[in-house]
């Protein structure tokens, strides 16, 4: 309440001060019309007085004229980029991206290994129903674990619950 008092006070004495400058300027007034127009008397002389040529008019043109650049430029083609290396035979791989499991649901067959990569900025795990553990997985890290035995098998992250996958090993 204090400070829209000072605010208004101040608004007040800043009307008064804008008031006080613009009333004490003195004001002058326009130059009369009559004063500025003087007549010349014409003269008698017989010099003769230049005129002036009439300006010219616009004419209509065709229609506008394009140019077209044609640019030709020879490279020699690029270097292709480097791929990543190929994932071996008999991995299959699972991204732990933010708060989920890509893919959530993963086949392979009994007897490969299925590798976890933390692509994500936060601290995870891997943990089997059946009671295996990765332990936690840092960020840029991974864990991999082997299924010998054909089966589903459910897994989840213990630090967020809400993260669950499935392994389905056949034969």
């Amino acid at each position: 309440m204090v400070t829209w008092v000072i605010r208004g006070v101040l608004g007040v004495a800043l009307l008064f001060v804008l008031g006080l400058v613009l009333g004490s300027r003195a004001w002058e007034s326009p130059p009369s019309l009559a004063a500025a127009v003087t007549v010349e008397p014409e003269a008698t002389s017989s010099t003769p007085v230049p005129t002036l040529e009439p300006t010219p008019r616009p004419t209509a043109t065709s229609a506008p004229f394009i140019e077209r650049i044609i640019s030709r430029t020879s490279r020699e083609t690029q270097v292709p980029y480097p791929t990543s290396t190929p994932l071996p035979a008999g991995l299959g791989v699972v991204n732990v991206v933010d708060f989920g499991y890509m893919p959530s649901v993963i086949r392979i067959h009994a007897g490969e290994t299925v590798l976890w990569q933390n692509g994500g900025r936060e601290l995870h795990d891997v943990t089997g129903e059946d009671d295996w553990h990765s332990g936690p997985i840092e960020p840029s890290t991974e864990f991999r674990y082997t299924f010998g035995i054909e089966g589903t098998y459910n897994y989840r992250c213990s630090v967020h619950p809400d993260m669950r996958g499935t392994v389905i090993v056949t034969q």
